[in-house]
């Protein structure tokens, strides 16, 4: 847990006897320090200066504030000197989320004639700040006016390339604001050239961060990855707790996206440890609700709830109505989506909603519209799930947000299907299909396609394909580490399976699912698995004979997983284990130091199936294969592609190792 913080933002720690209380002025220390300051010579001042930016960039902004205040009055003899420290003091304001005050600490130099005995490049320096301090107040306009007359400036007088980069990234920032998404990356490459040349690692940094940024509004999240990763060699061992919290943070929630949960709470792990060094506490709870959102795919609920409530705590102190409020609220309701608490839902995510409309951030009003209307789906409420699957769909194509666009357009399809309507479910599908490429972004979005893919082959009775749609769905959210969407596959191919008469099969399908349910706390989706395994078990069904499709659609199954390796080796297993009498199919290769890992294993435990991976790397030989073969009754199959790693699939019993 993070240090208790005071509303102010400062961290409390307990007192000594005799030590003032926090907001009591010792008089004589104040009159030490003001005289020590009247003496100082101004190199002396400026070395201060210095040690004030240095608690910035360890994120203790009020202690800056501190220094800087006391600073000022000692300022005044020199402008430079002064104009300085009422920049620096503004940033330190900005990062303490008082926008206007601020403005106001740098207000007096907007004007062209305030320039005075300032240089040029300090005078630059200052207009930058302000041009930014108006953005954060809410004068969008005037920034990008304001800064836009200090780039032509800058150009028509070759300014350097330290004050170009900074206005470049400045208007980044404005435009990044406003969801200017596009125009935004235009200026902060602009910067980053610049900066290269400067070499300066927090303008580098701050770039690559910006540009990362862009990257992730835009749905971009591989290159995001590469971004943050740069951002945060920049910096180094460098003390700077804030800016690689901002990075860590915003590096998980790239992750997220590519549904790599894993990683993400590894970089949150970073993230947050980052925070807590720091007193902002803005950053902080977008740490713990990135944490809770991972924490989500891998099924640790109980951890993700404690996450999301320490974040939304932290965020109310800061703004009752703030950006990442609306964030949090989205994020509660989708926990409470998956454990079956809809009325629950409902309440955060309608909350949400209008918090990010009234903030008017439309990326944000975008995702908590999807959240929205996939518990107006659990509800039953389709006609409502209709029109917010619109609204969310017309969001994400204004924002520019591909996959956004891919995610509320199945949303869509799968209230069209609920409705009855399964023409309009195939166009939308169809949509999708067309957006999507073989990227690991994509590879989730087509689990969830794969899956109402399969609920509208069962809805035509076509429960072959339906099968064949829902097993491409369990292995893709297996390969993502998605505890809950496994599952809740395992439940659709229970159903497919029935509607096919493998009862068998069926039953082992639903008793995953009810097992996966229950560890979960998925209350509905336990209660809906339940009834079709009793349902099941009070049925009579004879096994019928796979019709002729069933071999095609098995080639079309591998066929469509061939955009990812590992996936690809994963549909493999599983074929094999569906369409064979096999109790365990295991695929191995070789990992970083040369010894066999396990890819994927079907009725195997860990342990166990990490020690048969083991016994592989003993293998040198046809004849050494053939002892082991006969070791673990097995058939065991050498697979090689010309340009990929070689891999070892297993299969026991060996006299059920044979397809249909």
């Amino acid at each position: 847990m993070p240090p208790r913080l005071r509303k102010d933002g400062a961290e409390s720690s307990p007192r000594t006897e005799g030590e003032a209380r926090p907001g009591v002025v010792n008089l004589a220390d104040a009159r030490r320090t003001a005289a020590s300051r009247a003496t100082a010579t101004t190199e002396e001042l400026f070395r201060e200066l210095e040690e004030a930016l240095e608690l910035l960039d360890r994120g203790l902004p009020s202690a800056a504030q501190q220094r800087l205040n006391q600073l000022l009055n000692a300022a005044r003899r020199d402008p430079v000197l002064l104009a300085q420290v009422r920049r620096a003091l503004s940033v330190t304001l900005e990062m303490r989320g008082h926008y206007n005050e601020s403005l106001e600490a740098v207000r007096m130099y907007e004007s062209p004639a305030s320039r005075g005995a300032l240089d040029a490049e300090t005078f630059s320096s200052l207009r930058v700040q302000v041009g930014i301090a108006y953005n954060y107040a809410g004068d969008h306009p005037k920034a990008v006016g304001l800064l836009a007359a200090e780039l032509r400036e800058a150009m028509e007088n070759h300014g350097s390339d330290r004050k170009l980069g900074a206005i470049y990234a400045a208007l980044a920032r404005v435009y990044r604001t406003i969801n200017e998404h596009s125009i935004a990356r235009d200026h902060i490459n602009k910067a980053l050239e610049h900066y290269r040349r400067t070499g300066e690692w927090r303008g580098l940094a701050e770039a690559y961060f910006g540009l990362a940024m862009a990257d992730v509004q835009e749905g971009h999240y591989e290159p995001a990855i590469e971004n943050f990763e740069q951002a945060a060699n920049l910096v180094g061992e460098r003390s700077a707790p804030y800016l690689l919290g901002k990075v860590y943070n915003n590096l998980a929630g790239a992750y997220w996206f590519l549904k790599r949960p894993h990683d993400g709470i590894r970089a949150l792990e970073k993230a947050v440890g980052y925070c807590e060094r720091t007193e902002h506490k803005e950053v902080a709870a977008t740490g713990y609700n990135n944490l809770g959102i991972n924490l989500m795919l891998t099924g640790e609920w109980e951890r993700a709830h404690t996450a999301l409530k320490r974040a939304l705590e932290m965020s109310l102190e800061i703004d009752n109505h703030g950006t990442q409020s609306a964030v949090i609220f989205d994020s509660l309701g989708e926990l409470c989506l998956l454990r079956g608490d809809l009325e629950e839902a409902l309440g955060y995510l309608e909350r949400a909603v209008r918090i990010a409309k009234e903030i008017d951030k439309k990326w944000y009003t975008a995702q908590t519209m999807r959240t929205l209307t996939r518990c107006y789906i659990a509800l039953g409420r389709t006609k409502d799930a209709l029109l917010s699957g619109e609204e969310a769909l017309s969001l994400a194509e204004r924002v520019g947000d591909r996959q956004a666009v891919c995610e509320s357009s199945l949303l869509l399809a799968e209230a069209h299907l609920q409705n009855g309507d399964a023409e309009q479910c195939a166009a939308l599908l169809k949509s999708v299909s067309e957006e999507t490429s073989d990227s690991a972004t994509d590879i989730a979005v087509a689990g969830e396609a794969q899956r109402i893919l399969g609920m509208l082959a069962l809805a035509q009775h076509d429960a072959a394909l339906a099968a064949h749609y829902f097993g491409r769905c369990l292995s893709i959210f297996d390969m993502l580490g998605d505890r809950y969407r496994g599952a809740r596959a395992h439940y659709w191919l229970g159903r497919a399976n029935a509607a096919t008469g493998h009862p068998d099969r069926a039953a082992e399908q639903f008793g995953l699912a009810v097992n996966a349910f229950r560890e979960l706390g998925a209350k509905l989706d336990l209660l809906r698995a339940e009834e079709a395994q009793a349902a099941l078990e009070s049925e009579v069904a004879e096994e019928r004979v796979e019709p002729p499709a069933t071999t095609q659609l098995l080639t079309l199954r591998l066929a469509e997983a061939v955009a990812s390796r590992e996936l690809l080796l994963r549909e493999l297993a599983a074929v094999i284990q569906q369409e064979t009498r096999a109790r365990r199919v295991l695929i191995a290769e070789p990992g970083d130091e040369g010894r066999f890992k396990v890819v994927i294993a079907h009725g195997y435990a860990n342990e166990e199936s990490a020690q048969v991976a083991a016994t592989l790397d003993n293998v040198k030989t046809d004849e050494d294969r053939a002892r082991l073969a006969n070791e673990l009754d097995a058939r065991i199959y050498g697979l090689r592609a010309p340009n990929a790693p070689r891999a070892v699939l297993l299969i026991s019993p060996r006299a059920q190792a044979a397809l249909a």
